[in-house]
């Protein structure tokens, strides 16, 4: 019996001393997210509850922080006699949609708009919630942990000694997340509005041909659909109005447009909310995007928003023609490199202006270190086919350039000699699915010093897959 109760004495200790544990560990380490990108979401929910008077809240993904003027829409409806303060809400798609929308719901009030401006991918319409992601977002503004769902809070709850490890591990390691450049809390003003000068397009081929868009696969989960009109009724009840509209999409991405008018019936008779946009003018051409098919350029963002402030001003009922001076479409500022180090040992095929690697040379075959070319005849190398490595079993060593947008399932699965697998990427992550490096367990991924931060915290594009091979990264340079 006794020997019982010291059993039931010590499960009782370790369930209150570890929690105590786990908070004092948190306590004692630095806050390494303040300044970073995924800061910016708390300013953007400090700003949605602390402005007065009437507001009018987009609510998306990244599109939102990269293409929304906030000063010109304020403006532009003001011109027009409709007074609203712009409360852009969309940051990151690694957090989801459905955590956007119940973080807004206890801002809106009488006489508000909401404007829901979602990306059209499956992933973004759907309840996933990236709850590690969220930690990051909400360090030093715990107070939005409050507005989320129960479900939310419990993924919170679930995700906070992984979210801890990694904290301990930045500590320990030294390699802090980077403040700087455009996924930065610096790029943003004090109104949210992103002012890092996005010049042009930097993607190789005008679109990361890693995540094509296809309309007519969208799927819309039931219990997402739910959410939103869930929402749409809380929002009513308040005396605000949801409208929805659409998320810019690069042309040169989009494989299936003839599908536009399908994808807009989805969503109208989906969501309990007026469309008030055509989806056919927000598919832009390639010259207004910027790093992703959803991010705009500074002149895009102008673009849209000009767009969006016309829709909006429609719905009013104001059908007075807009008077703007439309930007120019900027030329593109990708940079392609001349350096063909290795291309004798490689087999290509095309890909629009590019290429991708399609195989090795008899010669290829036989060598223990290879580097993919930045170029061929002037066209950039962007991606592999499936098995473009079959039979490189003597391959040790394979060095990548920062063209290369992203690597297909399995794609290492032949090379049973490789040990080292050597990324030259220090702005965008190249692009992983779960299954790249299923059957190449002993490679150890090497990325340079500057770009370490990059691969533990993501590019604020979508969910980070690189996350998961941490103990395989090391840095160089």
């Amino acid at each position: 019996m006794k020997h019982n109760n010291l059993k039931l004495i010590i499960a009782i200790a370790l369930i209150l001393i570890l929690p105590l544990s786990l908070l004092l560990t948190a306590v004692s380490l630095p806050s390494y997210y303040g300044e970073s990108y995924y800061a910016e979401l708390a300013e953007m929910y400090h700003r949605l509850y602390n402005t007065e008077g009437k507001k009018l809240v987009v609510i998306g993904g990244s599109n939102v922080a990269f293409g929304l003027d906030t000063a010109l829409l304020e403006d532009t409806l003001r011109e027009y006699g409709y007074d609203y303060t712009v409360c852009p809400f969309g940051l990151y798609a690694a957090v989801g949609t459905s955590a956007m929308l119940e973080l807004a719901r206890d801002a809106l009030s009488e006489g508000d708009i909401v404007v829901l401006a979602i990306e059209p991918t499956s992933e973004t319409m759907f309840t996933y919630f990236g709850a590690t992601a969220f930690w990051k977002c909400c360090e030093d503004s715990p107070e939005m942990l409050l507005k989320l769902s129960k479900s939310q809070q419990s993924a919170m709850v679930g995700s906070y000694v992984p979210y801890l490890q990694e904290r301990y591990g930045i500590f320990t390691e030294g390699n802090a997340p980077k403040a700087e450049g455009i996924y930065a809390k610096s790029s943003f003003d004090e109104s949210c509005n992103m002012i890092y000068d996005r010049a042009g397009n930097t993607m190789a081929l005008g679109y990361d041909t890693a995540s094509p868009v296809a309309l007519g696969d969208v799927v819309i989960e039931a219990d997402f659909a739910e959410q939103v009109n869930d929402f749409c009724a809380h929002a009513q009840s308040k005396g605000a109005a949801v409208y929805f509209s659409f998320s810019p999409v690069n042309r040169s991405a989009l494989a299936d447009e003839e599908n536009v008018q399908s994808y807009f019936d989805l969503c109208n008779r989906t969501f309990l909310c007026p469309v008030i946009s055509d989806p056919s003018d927000y598919i832009l051409d390639s010259g207004w995007f910027y790093d992703s098919n959803f991010h705009l350029n500074s002149a895009g963002a102008e673009l849209r928003t000009i767009q969006l402030a016309k829709d909006l001003l429609a719905q009013l009922g104001c059908y007075e023609k807009v008077e703007y001076d439309l930007p120019e479409m900027p030329a593109s500022i990708a940079q392609i490199e001349t350096n063909t180090a290795d291309e004798r040992y490689f087999r290509f095929e095309a890909l629009g202006e590019g290429w991708l690697v399609s195989g090795l040379t008899e010669e290829g075959l036989a060598q223990t270190s290879l580097t993919v070319p930045v170029s061929v005849d002037g066209k950039p190398v962007v991606g592999f086919t499936e098995d473009a490595l079959t039979g490189a079993e003597l391959l040790e060593e394979l060095t990548l350039p920062a063209s290369i947008e992203s690597l297909p399932d399995r794609i290492f699965a032949g090379c049973s000699s490789l040990e080292r697998l050597v990324l030259e990427h220090t702005q965008k992550l190249c692009s992983i699915s779960d299954e790249t490096f299923t059957g190449a367990d002993k490679v150890r991924i090497f990325v340079p010093t500057e770009a370490y931060p990059l691969y533990r915290e993501g590019d604020g594009c979508e969910a980070n897959p690189w996350s998961e091979y941490l103990d395989r990264i090391f840095s160089f340079g």
